[in-house]
């Protein structure tokens, strides 16, 4: 099995690469603008609030990445922790795919939050990915309705 290591500074550009990757897959159209503010972004974060493990590819760069962002958040009743983990950009490269680094790379991300005392983590899946989420105990909340504003669009 592969080695998955933290992310590292330096890792910011291949991530964002592995995370367009991920976007295209689901319709979306990343841009060089969007590229290069969230490869700035994901180095300035990354070891604050923002935190990756990545798996090194053979042939160089990276086979797969991950990142959760750690918020602070109310608790609600029954939990004690105010913090949250928000987990984006699962990603492997389409050569690397099938190898079970995806779900290599949920576990040690799951392993952090938890090391960190986070009770409460959620992401948003794909088709694809919902079978191995599920295996790793994430579920679908059918007691509210998750619900999304998009407000104050970015100029294209």
């Amino acid at each position: 099995m592969a080695q998955v290591r933290q992310a590292r500074p330096d890792d910011s550009a291949e991530i964002v690469h592995l995370g367009a990757l991920m976007y295209k897959a689901v319709g979306a159209r990343p841009t060089p603008s969007w590229a290069a503010e969230s490869a700035r972004t994901v180095r300035a974060r990354l070891g604050t609030d923002l935190f990756g493990v990545v798996i090194d590819a053979e042939e160089g760069g990276l086979a797969a990445c991950g990142l959760v962002n750690v918020a602070p958040r109310l608790a609600r009743p029954g939990a004690q922790a105010e913090r949250m983990g928000y987990i984006q950009w699962v990603s492997t490269a389409p050569q690397h795919q099938r190898r079970g680094y995806a779900r290599a790379v949920m576990e040690a991300l799951l392993d952090l939050t938890d090391a960190m005392g986070i009770e409460v983590v959620e992401l948003h899946a794909s088709p694809a990915g919902l079978h191995l989420y599920q295996d790793l105990g994430f579920f679908i909340k059918h007691d509210n309705v998750a619900m999304t504003a998009q407000r104050l669009r970015p100029r294209l």
